[in-house]
């Protein structure tokens, strides 16, 4: 249920705070008197468009905050859909929307997008408007409620999953019936490539150890050169170093001195390091070598290497995953008709399989669709049109598609002798009206959604029926919140809570205020809205007195 709504800046209504709560809220007031800011705020709250123009003169932006109240599963799919940890069963949605046209939303004080802001307004809201029969005129629209209130949502789903396969199947398939002869032409191509790769056989690593054994081979004469030097000085000739520091070292270690005995000793650990160096550097003498054929040798894998680097990527990671995706691609296309037929078979699977859905999903449609016409008649019947028929119009023979391999559509014949027709050829304002309400009263088991909110489904009815849309309503609202936006008395009189929305006119400006109403305050507008006077009033309070009594 919708607990708070508020309202800060929005076109002339400076601030607005509205407590509907659970059952029936009625919104009213004059015609012109800014009623349909309500239902502007509501949809900017719930994710749609904003308009720039919407902010109004007392601020930089426009905000508006609901605070609604749902159960735990839902609470699960809405914190599921907005990714956000959520454990209070109150859900605050937060809208703000600048005079530069930008736009912020929040959940539970947690940015989101407005995207993500209109797929939980979608799960806490709907909002059912003037002409809402446009929209069931819609047939997705149609068989999704017929869906719904059969209870075999799960059974269109099934089929509409089989459809797409059977639709990704059938153009996987053509690709491959049409794409012989380029198939032929990749294969021949991505056999050559592999087989240049395979001709050089590159394993992982091998590229970098190439190139530092160049690097070392290339220039082994100069380092030879200088390891035998490094040789000479420190250890072969008389004057080497190791023979300076055993020299100085001896002397120095027989010293009287301690100090000197201790350079001594010093001397004789360098002297150990000099040994070694000259050691290595010696093992390095023999080992570079230089070896001519194996230089040539690594000088033409590395060119080949480098060929093949610059068709495959530039990396060798890249000419390793190239060798890989071509050796996977030549074998899919060299077992083409093997995977043709294989995908003709599972075509063939999924075609049965979808008309076996279709047929049962029809047959379920068919048999929830007499139900909820028996239903929706009898409401018919309460609010005056009890020759209206709703009929299922069937063609078979046509081809399948999203929605069932059989076409049914809602038909509705609303005057005796005259031919049925489509729900969005309905003529009369009213007949819309009363249609919505009385498809939405047997649905109301099946659409658990928190908040309904319904703009002048009053529209074109006169006072009696008011009085049983308002009844129809309040037994909507039993454990939801419904608003309702009407100019009707009998509807208002119904409600649980009143709110008005009043124009104020200045001389240099216009406000719009909305205040509850209870009481004496009620009873007055209720009279003014049935014409003003002593007459009205005796009325509006037997209207009141009426439907305190359930009568």
């Amino acid at each position: 249920m919708l607990l708070e709504l508020h309202i800060r800046n929005l076109v002339i209504l400076e601030q607005a705070q509205l407590e509907p709560g659970c059952g029936l809220t009625v919104i009213s007031g004059e015609t012109g008197a800014g009623k349909s800011l309500m239902l502007d705020a509501l949809s900017l709250l719930l994710g749609g468009r904003g308009d720039r123009k919407w902010v109004g003169p007392y601020g930089d932006h426009t905000t508006v905050c609901g605070v609604f109240q749902v159960d735990a599963p839902r609470l699960a799919k809405i914190a599921d859909l907005a990714q956000l940890s959520l454990t209070d069963e109150q859900v605050i949605l937060r809208r703000r929307l600048a005079a530069n046209g930008r736009s912020q939303a929040w959940i539970n004080d947690m940015p989101v997008g407005v995207t993500t802001l209109k797929a939980v307004g979608d799960e806490l809201v709907d909002i059912r408007v003037q002409h809402d029969h446009l929209r069931l005129a819609r047939v997705d629209r149609q068989l999704e409620l017929i869906d719904r209130f059969g209870g075999h949502v799960e059974l269109a789903a099934s089929y509409r999953s089989c459809h797409q396969r059977v639709l990704d199947g059938a153009a996987e398939l053509t690709r491959l019936q049409e794409g012989d002869r380029d198939s032929l032409r990749e294969l021949d191509y991505l056999r050559f490539l592999l087989r240049e790769i395979d001709e050089l056989d590159p394993q992982q690593g091998e590229l970098a150890e190439l190139e530092q054994r160049q690097r070392l081979l290339a220039g082994a004469q100069e380092w030879q050169e200088l390891a035998g030097e490094a040789t000479a000085r420190l250890a072969d000739d008389d004057d080497s170093v190791s023979a300076v520091l055993a020299r100085l070292a001896r002397r120095l270690e027989e010293a009287p001195d301690e100090n000197l005995a201790g350079a001594g000793l010093a001397l004789s650990q360098a002297l150990e390091a000099v040994r070694d160096a000259a050691v290595t550097c010696a093992a390095a003498n023999e080992r570079l070598e230089a070896d001519p054929g194996e230089l040539a040798r690594i000088d033409q894998r590395l060119a080949a290497f480098y060929d093949q680097l610059r068709k495959h990527g530039g990396t060798e990671v890249s000419l390793l995953a190239a060798r890989e995706d071509s050796a996977r691609r030549v074998s899919e296309l060299e077992n083409l008709d093997q995977r043709r037929d294989q995908l003709a078979a599972e075509l063939a699977l999924a075609r049965s399989e979808r008309e076996g859905l279709g047929s049962e999903l029809a047959t379920a449609r068919s048999k929830a669709f007499k139900r909820l016409a028996k239903q929706v008649q009898t409401q018919l019947k309460e609010l005056g049109m009890p020759k209206a028929q709703l009929l299922l119009h069937e063609a078979a023979g046509g081809e399948a598609g999203p929605h069932g391999t059989r076409h049914q559509e809602i038909y509705v014949r609303t005057n005796p002798g005259l031919p049925a027709g489509p729900l969005g050829e309905i003529a009369s304002g009213g007949e819309a009206a009363r249609l919505t309400l009385a498809l939405a009263v047997p649905l109301a088991k099946q659409d658990d959604t928190p908040v309904l909110v319904f703009d002048e489904v009053d529209a074109g009815v006169g006072g009696r029926l008011g009085a049983i849309m308002g009844a129809k309503l309040a037994a909507l609202a039993q454990n939801r919140t419904v608003l309702a936006v009407t100019h009707t008395p009998q509807l208002a009189a119904a409600a649980d809570t009143n709110y008005l929305v009043r124009k104020d006119q200045g001389k240099d400006a216009t406000a719009v205020r909305i205040v509850q109403l209870s009481g004496d305050d009620l009873l007055s507008e209720l009279a003014d809205m049935l014409g003003g006077g002593t007459a009205a009033r005796q009325q509006a309070i037997a209207l009141l007195e009426e439907v305190k009594s359930g009568s």
